[in-house]
């Protein structure tokens, strides 16, 4: 009978498939529970077969029905799955492990001197309670090295911090106010030029650049050029520029003349050139 109650309150519906409250869940026969032999025609009816060896890739891929199917009928196949992806693991945690003790042990290239340089820096500016000592140094190093931590890694840093900070095997470095530490840390310095300052010279610098071009544009306008000519005489014969002097001489009598050339040399001179 249909119940229309059930059928639009909205905690009666039926929650869907795909719904994101079943996100991440176990997966789960769709018809619940099974027996063995119901698990034995659904494996007919699929075409699995046992006894066959799996993947842990394969199980991840399989359906809820397949799982309770595999372990029932191939339990030897799936338990060894996982065991196999739990000495994977651990192989590749104890490679990890190996590689680092290598490098402790025989040293390490440039490369990774850098790296780790790199990284103890930065851990260092994250804690600035860690004091730069080469005490505390030396502690983090050793602590690390036995602990088979990557020295090229910040968080190998964090741990040992942490670690030792609990054993109280660091020194603190001294309180510092906000200013003092600021000082200390140069790379924490605002060196950027503030909008308000930055649109000042560029303004100044319109400013210059308008004035010179129009300097420049004025004087190109107004130029005047002085040219030196070497001195010419004028008219055949070529006569002095001073037609003035020219005229004087005319007015003067032979008498004068003589008298003027022997008191005055310069006018003699000028004379002269009149020849």
């Amino acid at each position: 009978m249909y119940n229309q109650f059930v059928a639009t309150h909205r905690f009666r519906g039926k929650t869907p498939k795909d719904s994101p409250s079943t996100a991440g869940m176990a997966k789960v026969s769709s018809r619940g529970g099974k027996g063995r032999e119901e698990l034995k025609d659904l494996g007919d009816r699929n075409g699995w077969t046992a006894p066959r060896e799996i993947s842990m890739r394969e199980i991840d891929a399989m359906s809820a029905d397949q799982v309770l199917w595999e372990e029932t009928f191939n339990a030897d196949s799936f338990k060894a799955a996982f065991e196999r992806e739990a000495v994977a693991k651990h192989n590749r945690n104890a490679m990890s492990v190996w590689d680092t003790r290598r490098k402790w042990r025989e040293g390490v290239t440039k490369e990774e001197t850098e790296k780790a340089r790199i990284a103890g820096d930065r851990f260092a500016t994250r804690f600035p309670s860690f004091e730069r000592s080469l005490p505390n140094a030396e502690v983090m190093v050793t602590y690390m090295r036995d602990h088979d931590l990557d020295a090229t890694k910040v968080e190998s840093y964090v741990g040992a911090y942490k670690a030792l900070m609990e054993e109280g095997k660091l020194s603190l470095a001294p309180a510092e106010s906000a200013d003092e530490f600021l000082r200390s840390h140069p790379e924490l310095h605002d060196r950027r030029t503030s909008p308000l300052v930055a649109t000042r010279h560029q303004r100044v610098q319109n400013t210059e650049a308008h004035f010179a071009q129009s300097a420049a544009a004025t004087n190109k306008g107004s130029v005047t050029r002085m040219v030196d000519y070497p001195h010419e005489q004028r008219g055949v014969p070529p006569q002095p520029d001073k037609h003035s002097f020219r005229m004087k001489v005319r007015s003067m009598s032979a008498s004068e003349i003589a008298q003027r050339c022997a008191d005055d040399p310069a006018f003699k001179a000028a004379l002269d050139a009149l020849d």
